[in-house]
């Protein structure tokens, strides 16, 4: 007779229990429902509604404060298990603790960047109101900033905006009573600070309005950072004096520790009121601020509440039309940008292209996840393969396969875990290294973004853990759950043959080598083409040259005063012993600042706007080629007559000669710089100018007594070691001027392998080379796991094998040919995919072919190698099988 079906009260107190563990619903359900009904009958014995709603809220509440500590506790059971049995087999651990930092570590060391330039929130008010204006015109088609005059335009148009603020970091002169330093500062609106909520640390802030008149005492705001590094945390030194640039500044405070700036990629030392600019950097001619062409503004707006981005890019562009029509030799053809803060990072011209490039780095680093999760799936099954004989006895012994497939997540998790607590701080020594690599570039500006993990990154972190834990662990899981006990148990617990023999995996690996083989490639192509380097002809010598960089003319220098202290330093720094030759030149080759001039023949009309040639220009003193050793092809050097009185002169190198009097000497020639008409004097070799990689571009040199630069690098050959002078020389130039700053003194080869020059084969070769190598890494334990698998598959034939005569090493010669074969499969496809990628970078490698075979064959071998080693381990394991154990299996 059928049973009864259950009331609606059962239902419902069935699904209350349901937040049970199932095991513990499978031992005591049913007595607890028993239990529960019993009360239930003798509340309605009493009748009372209230008896019964007391009932039902101790039980719920009984239930939910009951669950979660079983939940515990099976977790605690879990997890000790996991530890004991991990414990047991401290390889395999090892392994795929390894595997699983490699994968963790690559997707947190993205998402740290890609947070440090487009997720974190500025530490200010309501930082999603912010948004960033931006101007695009036919002169630059990257989105570049706004000038101040289109500034104050925007900032009239009130509808939908509260308030608009602009910045730009310049670098300055400090002199804080502890000797002059070059630093950055950040020229700032004077509603900068309260437009963003900013409250100080210490002291006060600049004030709307303030700054704005002549007469206003100059005010200075120290950042944190360095309040702290160059102050020590002095809170005295609110209301001290230090000059700028060789005016009085007053301190007034301090900024808080959480405010980094605006600027995602430079860290500035102190700020200043935006209206001081003129006096502050001395600028001749019309002020910056009146000047619409000079779109030197990163422009920040808040918007009103309740106002749409749409809303605020409509309003803007009306703006932007009348300015058009007001201003058209200035604004006509600019199209203004309206986007959300963080879509402008690092700066308003990189982060659309950025955010691309994140978007390609994170994939890819998800794919390196991915993969490495497969290969911990690969040693889960080996390993779940190899305690197959410990699954069936649980579940002959009444272990559920639910408890079973959990206890194999659990241990997924657990390896999960503790890969990202060894991913977590490589990822923080790797940030460190790549601040340090971008602090390093230039002493121009202070490139240091803040690249800290914050907790939104270990969060991530921890995300990414239980997710490639989950993923790991439920194809063991699924095996614990499919697993056929009676087939386990009569064969010891080893694999059949007849399952299956892993193609997949055996595709995966394949594709791990293919990978680490291309990543191997380039990374020696990078290698090769920086071993070259040496042998490049840069058009200069770099061998025993020091160079040491200065900037009179922000100290406010007028062009006598800077010609005196050039050829002060000089004087005195070719006197010291050691030193050969010295000379100025107004940027080194491989500048990150440098310049360009257009010009033409005078014997040929100018062509129109936009097409006239350009050439790259640079002030030297007569020393310079001597110094460089730059050859003279024609004509001669500058000399002393080509000074202020003398008439005005020049040299260009060869490509610049061919360009413009092509079969005809370029001497005595006329060059038309803006309105300056130039005498061709000299031709030397070319040489390379921005990019070791760059085309034959056109350079003319002119005298530095003619054309006195505000900032110059001395260049000194020495006799010495260039390195053992540093010190000298910077203590020389000191004396000759304690206000004048000096910086980025160092060898010629450092600032070449630290710059534009070499800096990119440097990083390629370490980037593509660091994750080659962990490719190489994954490949290895991807073959180890699948060669693993497939011998605990195949237990039985190599018994049955050995016990009909076969020895150890046909064997071993069988695991190793599957291992090979795979490992050959995947080193011909890496080929084919390293030779179509090097053949697109080309352009970066020096003097070293695409197909480089030394290159190809030392990669080739490396990775067949490292698989057959891979492979060796498990393939001597296989001789191991007892011949007679299998044979009873069977």
């Amino acid at each position: 007779m059928p049973g009864r079906p259950p009331s609606r009260t059962d239902r419902l107190f069935r699904a209350l229990l349901r937040v049970f563990p199932f095991d513990f619903r499978a031992d005591y359900g049913r007595e607890m429902e028993q239990t529960f009904r019993d009360q239930r009958h003798e509340v309605r014995q009493e009748g009372s509604m209230a008896a019964l709603a007391r009932l039902w809220f101790e039980t719920t509440r009984d239930v939910f404060t009951m669950a979660p500590r079983e939940h515990l506790a099976i977790f605690q059971q879990d997890v000790g298990y996991a530890l004991r049995t991990l414990r047991r087999t401290p390889v395999f651990a090892a392994a795929a603790i390894l595997t699983l930092a490699i994968g963790v570590s690559a997707v947190v060391a993205v998402f740290t960047i890609v947070n440090a330039f487009m997720l974190r929130p500025l530490p200010v008010d309501r930082p999603a109101e912010l948004m960033s204006l931006s101007t695009r015109d036919r002169h630059a088609a990257v989105p570049h900033g706004l000038s101040f005059a289109d500034l104050q335009d925007y900032r009239s148009e009130g509808a939908v905006f509260t308030d608009l603020l602009g910045y730009a970091p310049r670098p300055a002169v400090l002199d804080a009573g502890r000797g002059v330093e070059r630093v950055t500062l950040g020229m700032v609106t004077d509603n900068y600070f309260s437009l963003l909520g900013v409250q100080p640390a210490l002291g006060r802030l600049i004030h709307p309005e303030e700054g704005r008149a002549r007469g206003d005492v100059p005010v200075l705001v120290l950042a944190h950072d360095y309040w702290r590094s160059q102050f020590g945390g002095d809170p005295e030194v609110v209301g001290r004096s230090a000059r700028l640039n060789g005016r009085q500044f007053t301190i007034i405070g301090v900024t808080p520790l959480s405010f980094k700036g605006t600027d995602a990629l430079i860290r500035v030392s102190g700020y200043v009121p935006l209206w001081m600019i003129d006096d502050l950097m001395y600028t001749s001619g019309t002020s910056i601020l009146e000047r619409r062409d000079a779109h030197q503004l990163t422009v920040l707006g808040r918007l009103k509440p309740g106002v749409s981005l749409a809303q605020a890019r409509a309003a803007l562009q009306i703006t932007s039309a009348d300015l058009a029509r007001q201003h058209p030799s200035t604004n006509k053809d600019v199209t203004l940008l309206v986007v959300p803060e963080t879509h402008a990072r690092p700066n308003p011209g990189i982060g659309p292209f950025f955010r691309v490039i994140a978007i390609g780095m994170a994939a890819l680093a998800i794919l390196l996840l991915l993969i490495t999760s497969a290969n911990v799936v690969n040693l889960l099954l080996a390993r779940a393969a190899g305690r197959g004989r410990e699954i069936a006895l649980r579940s002959a012994l009444g272990a559920r396969r639910g408890r079973l497939a959990r206890q194999l997540v659990t241990e997924s998790l657990a390896l999960a875990l503790m890969g990202s607590a060894v991913a977590v701080p490589v990822v923080v020594l790797a940030m460190r290294g790549l601040e340090q690599f971008f602090a390093q570039m230039t002493s121009i500006a202070n490139f240091r973004p803040d690249l800290s993990l914050d907790l939104r990154v270990l969060g991530a972190t921890l995300g990414v853990a239980i997710v490639s834990g989950i993923v790991s662990g439920l194809a063991p899981a699924l095996y614990a759950v499919r697993a056929d006990v009676n087939a386990l148990l009569k064969t010891g617990g080893r694999g059949t043959p007849g399952e299956s023999r892993g193609g997949l995996r055996g595709a995966l690996v394949v594709a791990q080598v293919a990978l680490s083989l291309t990543l191997l490639v380039i990374g020696g192509l990078f290698a090769r083409s920086l071993a070259r380097a040496d042998d490049i002809d840069l058009g200069f010598q770099p061998e025993g040259v020091l160079l040491a960089s200065t900037d009179p003319g922000m100290q406010g220098y007028d062009p006598a005063q800077r010609l005196a202290f050039y050829r002060n330093v000089r004087d005195r720094v070719v006197a010291l012993p050691g030193v050969e030759l010295a000379a100025w030149i107004s940027w080194p080759p491989f500048a990150i600042v440098y310049d360009t001039t257009n010009l033409y023949p005078e014997d040929q009309l100018p062509v129109a706007d936009g097409e006239t040639p350009q050439a790259f220009t640079a002030q030297i003193s007569p020393e310079y080629f001597a110094a460089a050793r730059v050859p003279l092809v024609e004509g001669r050097a500058f000399d002393d007559r080509d000074d202020a009185d003398g008439a005005p002169v020049a040299i260009v190198n060869q490509t610049l000669a061919r360009q413009f009097w092509p079969g005809r000497t370029a001497i005595g020639r006329r060059l038309r710089i803006e309105s300056d008409t130039l005498d061709v004097v000299g031709v030397v070799r070319d040489g390379k100018y921005n990019f070791v990689w760059e085309a034959p571009s056109g350079m003319v040199f002119r005298p530095l007594a003619q054309d006195i630069p505000s900032a110059a690098t001395i260049a000194i050959r020495t006799t010495r070691p260039p390195s053992d002078m540093s010190s000298v020389v910077r203590d020389t130039i000191r004396r000759v001027q304690p206000d004048v700053a000096t910086y980025d003194v160092r060898t010629m080869r450092d600032y070449l392998d630290s710059g534009n020059a070499f800096a990119i084969f440097r990083l390629g070769a370490l980037v593509t080379g660091l994750f080659g190598g962990l490719g190489v890494l994954l490949a290895s334990i991807g073959l180890y796991g699948m060669i693993a698998y497939h011998v605990s598959q195949r237990t039985q034939e190599f018994g049955v094998r050995m016990a009909l005569g076969a020895g150890a090493a046909d064997i071993i010669r069988a695991v190793l040919m599957r291992g090979g074969c795979v490992a050959l499969i995947g080193v011909v496809m890496g080929v084919l995919l390293a030779g179509g990628l090097a053949q697109l970078l080309r352009t970066f490698l020096l003097d070293v072919s695409p197909f480089d075979p030394l290159t190809y064959a030392a990669v080739a071998v490396l990775l067949i190698l490292i698989s057959l080693l891979a492979s060796f381990v498990p393939a001597r394991r296989a001789t191991t099988v007892d011949p007679l154990a299998a044979l009873r299996a069977d």
